[in-house]
């Protein structure tokens, strides 16, 4: 069973949650339909078939998008582009969720630890480049350096929270 904290919103109450009733005007004059196919976005389907009242929204074609990649590719990478693509419209980053580890032990907090310390030394070394080599320049290949090992940090630690949830006593 599916607990409350781990349940996804379904497309529809997450429009609805970010739609005013109002905004579905302004909405539908920008995207040139009608307010009521706004709306409808925002309310559940009428049958246990989903899309059969034809309020196929936004997010919902989103959803279809990457299961659908995810069936062709056997694994949804090429879909990152859409998280990337929509967390930098919002101001923010997107980093998918990674494997989960069983089980916390001294091999994985090594390997934190070490992701760590390579993710400090490559911020050291665009540190020095922007500020003392060649200030605010940074080479694409110290770029993707810095990226990079940024990346696998956020990847281990999350792994590693992950990990001491599951198996935390404290619920």
């Amino acid at each position: 069973m599916i607990t409350r904290e781990t349940k996804h919103p379904r497309d529809y109450e997450v429009m609805d949650a970010v739609l005013d009733r109002g905004e579905a005007t302004e909405l539908a004059r920008l995207l040139s339909c009608s307010p009521q196919l706004i709306r409808g976005w925002c309310r559940a389907p009428e049958t246990e078939a989903e899309y059969t009242t034809g309020r196929f929204g936004p997010l919902a074609r989103i959803r279809t998008l990457i299961a659908m990649i995810r069936e062709a590719d056997g694994r949804p990478d090429r879909a990152f582009l859409i998280g990337q693509y929509v967390a930098l419209l919002l101001g923010g980053v997107f980093v998918p969720t990674p494997p989960v580890i069983e089980n916390v032990n001294s091999d994985v907090l090594s390997n934190v630890s070490r992701t760590m310390k390579r993710s400090g030394e490559a911020i050291e070394t665009i540190r020095i480049a922007w500020f003392e080599e060649s200030p605010g320049k940074i080479t694409n290949q110290e770029r993707a350096l810095c990226v990079a090992d940024i990346q696998k940090a956020i990847v281990a630690l999350i792994q590693t929270q992950q990990c001491i949830e599951r198996h935390s006593t404290i619920r």
